[in-house]
């Protein structure tokens, strides 16, 4: 079993949804990575994504955008992403660790070499997210190869027939995107994200988290009650950190409480 599928297991089994949120490698250098990634996993964060920045992120809102230019224009690069996964496990992080990308800088360093590197230094899963199921097959076998989970993306336009046949080919856990569109904060969930998630529970052999313009408790306990087994955070995340004007100790706070608010959201309510 791998480290996803177990921490799904022990999440079911305690009754509580999981907490992954995204952070943008190299935003604000990688040196506050490391720090973000700690803060959230103290927060109660289950699964970390890691985004690897790129230069063309077509599935990224207008956030993700700006904090990947800004990891980018400090020479952040593939080499960088494997350093920082690196330093998280030598400061003591434990959870799993998702590196979501597209897929050219996989292809240019190669593909079984991107896998090995990132079993090497600590990684669990690839979320490959512009690359269909048809052309993965290189993917898929050099990560069974290494043991790492090749998480799937579902969207409300996807079929119940290609969801089956995408979530054949999924290991870890399957990304449910909420909107037809681009990532983004937003302050409730569409009905359609709400649908996919009754249809997908039905369906799916995996764990299935919804993602897409996540940032509040509300949407959390919408999405758990619809059948999702966790929630993705990520563009609320980067506005705290980018639009404050506070000091970085007094930044990591206000996410902790943020975050702790979001893992709340994903236990069964007391009374």
């Amino acid at each position: 079993m791998s480290h996803i599928a177990a921490t799904f297991d022990a999440l079911k089994s305690a009754g509580e949804g999981a907490y992954i949120p995204y952070v943008c490698c190299g935003d604000g250098g990688a040196g506050f990575t490391v720090k973000l990634v700690k803060t959230l996993t103290e927060a109660g964060a289950d699964i970390v994504e890691l985004g690897l920045p790129f230069s063309d992120p077509l599935a990224d809102g207008p956030t993700i955008q700006s904090a990947m230019v800004r990891a980018l224009s400090t020479g952040f690069n593939t080499r960088s992403l494997f350093d920082t996964i690196s330093c998280i496990r030598d400061d003591g992080v434990e959870k799993p660790i998702v590196v979501m990308t597209y897929y050219n800088p996989i292809v240019r360093m190669g593909v079984d070499a991107f896998c090995e590197e990132l079993s090497k230094v600590g990684g669990d899963a690839i979320l490959p997210v512009d690359l269909p199921i048809e052309e993965s097959r290189q993917l898929d076998d050099a990560a069974a190869d290494n043991d790492l989970d090749i998480i799937r993306l579902v969207a409300p336009t996807t079929s119940d027939a290609r969801a089956r046949e995408i979530m054949s080919y999924a290991t870890g856990f399957v990304y449910a995107v909420s909107i037809s569109g681009v990532t983004g904060a937003k302050d409730a969930l569409p009905d359609t994200a709400l649908s996919l998630l009754r249809r997908l529970s039905r369906i799916s052999s995996v764990p299935v988290a919804l993602g897409f313009g996540i940032s509040n408790q509300h949407q959390v306990r919408d999405a758990i009650s619809a059948g999702a087994s966790g929630v993705v955070e990520g563009s609320a995340l980067i506005n705290i950190y980018s639009q404050s004007s506070q000091d970085e100790e007094s930044v990591l706070e206000l996410i902790k409480e943020h975050s702790s608010g979001i893992k709340g959201a994903t236990r069964p309510r007391s009374g």
